[in-house]
């Protein structure tokens, strides 16, 4: 398995670098060697698994592209500033992988320092180089550092600079930190949670790093023209009126005590934890009438107090729990205790169970702090437009009257089976409910 991913890897970083001889794209490596890196996951220590996985990868990765490594934690147990650069941007894969073979996990786990010395490394790169810092972590910051907002000055820094997160055999909990670092740095977070999958997270990782040099995409797709403003046809439209569910919705896995249709709004409640990919959502909505042939935007508006910190309303093309494209409008709380901290625009794609998911913040304070359910911008808006093989998910939120449309990455999708469905769950299981209130959801035809 390991072996196709290293291939699909050389080949991604291939492509993108053709043709660009004045810029190219430069990966530092920041590596966890902290004392929890010996615990074992699938019989073998965290520590191990990392060594052997980025060894393979380096001396899989072009000989243009710049390598570095730097590892915290691996030598003063009660040091908060053990941060060291092993390998500095453009070294040899082979003397990289020489300096992983001489880390010992030992200390603590010093994020915010480690991050905050990353500019350094790129000190000696173009300018039109595309930078990336590729941060592997089994744990959140151990030295009371704000990883999230270094994450963000280093993002801000003249440098051309993203921060990926790895987050290796990661309780859900402590992902929230890991995940802050990776939207404040703009970059992705990644989620590994045994030995394949680690592998399969960082060799991810560099192929989106490879995918984001932006002198490479013309390489891969030339810029297109502008094209005219699509123009929009009625296909499907339901606004709820009435008192009962209509029969062109199915009801999968129905609760009949928890959804009921009034006052021009189809009204859920959903309580305890659930997931799109386990396929145990209860009252998910699903449509029976088939979607357009060719392309078409799917757009779904609801109303929503988010009071729990996990609420998380989706509209999907949903064919079963391991084949389906889905966009939410998802909120998380920092902590515990409080409300959502902030709510994040995400996507996924599960392909044959294989996963590919994104997280965009798109309301709520940079530092994480609590929001009140009354200060949510309602209305709120889902949309899934598809053209060609590309879906894009985007949400609209409402502020002071101002309705605004956030889009995030495509998905690409060969064929994307399955037919529109709708609901709301709970991301795992907390006190209390959540009630989420559909003004209405339509399909256009684009023409």
């Amino acid at each position: 398995m390991f072996k196709v991913i290293s291939s699909a890897v050389a080949a991604a970083v291939t492509i993108v670098t053709v043709g660009t001889a004045d810029a190219k794209t430069n990966m530092l490596f920041v590596l966890d060697s902290s004392g929890s890196m010996w615990g074992q996951l699938d019989g073998v220590a965290k520590i191990e698994t990392a060594k052997t996985v980025l060894t393979r990868l380096m001396g899989d990765l072009p000989e243009d592209t710049g390598v570095g490594l730097m590892v915290y934690g691996h030598r003063d147990k009660g040091s908060c500033e053990d941060v060291e650069l092993m390998a500095p941007i453009g070294t040899s894969s082979a003397a990289a992988a020489k300096a992983l073979t001489t880390i010992t996990p030992n200390g603590k786990t010093p994020i915010a320092y480690a991050l905050s010395q990353t500019k350094r490394a790129f000190q000696n790169t173009n300018a039109e180089d595309s930078n990336h810092v590729v941060v592997i972590s089994d744990g959140i910051e151990t030295c009371s550092g704000d990883p999230c907002a270094v994450a963000a000055k280093l993002a801000r820094e003249n440098i051309n600079v993203k921060v990926h997160v790895v987050g290796f055999d990661i309780s859900a909990e402590d992902r929230e930190q890991l995940q802050c670092i990776a939207d404040n740095g703009n970059g992705r977070y990644f989620s590994a949670d045994s030995t394949q999958g680690f592998s399969d997270a960082v060799a991810e990782a560099v192929i989106v790093v490879a995918a984001q040099t932006p002198e490479a995409q013309p390489e891969i797709e030339p810029e297109a023209q502008p094209e005219p403003e699509p123009q929009s046809g009625a296909f499907f439209f339901d606004d709820f009126d009435g008192d009962i569910l209509k029969s062109h919705w199915q009801a999968v896995n129905p609760d009949p005590e928890s959804y009921l249709v009034e006052n021009g709004h189809l009204i859920a409640v959903a309580t305890g934890g659930a997931n799109l990919d386990k396929g145990n959502v209860l009252d998910m909505f699903k449509l029976d009438v088939p979607l357009p042939k060719g392309d078409w935007v799917a757009t779904i508006q609801y109303r929503m107090p988010y009071q729990t910190g996990r609420e998380t309303p989706f509209l999907s093309i949903y064919q079963n729990k391991d084949n389906h494209i889905a966009a939410f409008g998802n909120a998380w709380s920092y902590y515990n205790g409080t409300r959502g901290s902030r709510l994040y625009l995400s996507a996924s794609k599960l392909s044959k169970g294989k996963k590919t998911t994104f997280n965009k913040v798109v309301w709520g304070g940079a530092s994480g702090l609590p929001f009140k359910a009354e200060d949510a911008p309602n209305p709120f808006a889902l949309r899934i437009t598809k053209k060609g093989r590309k879906y894009t998910p985007a949400v609209r939120v409402s502020n002071n009257a101002e309705e605004t449309w956030i889009e995030h990455e495509t998905v690409t999708a060969l064929r994307a089976k399955g037919q529109l469905a709708f609901g709301l769950y709970q991301s795992e299981k907390v006190n209390g409910e959540t009630p989420i209130y559909v003004d209405w959801i339509k399909i256009e035809a684009i023409k």
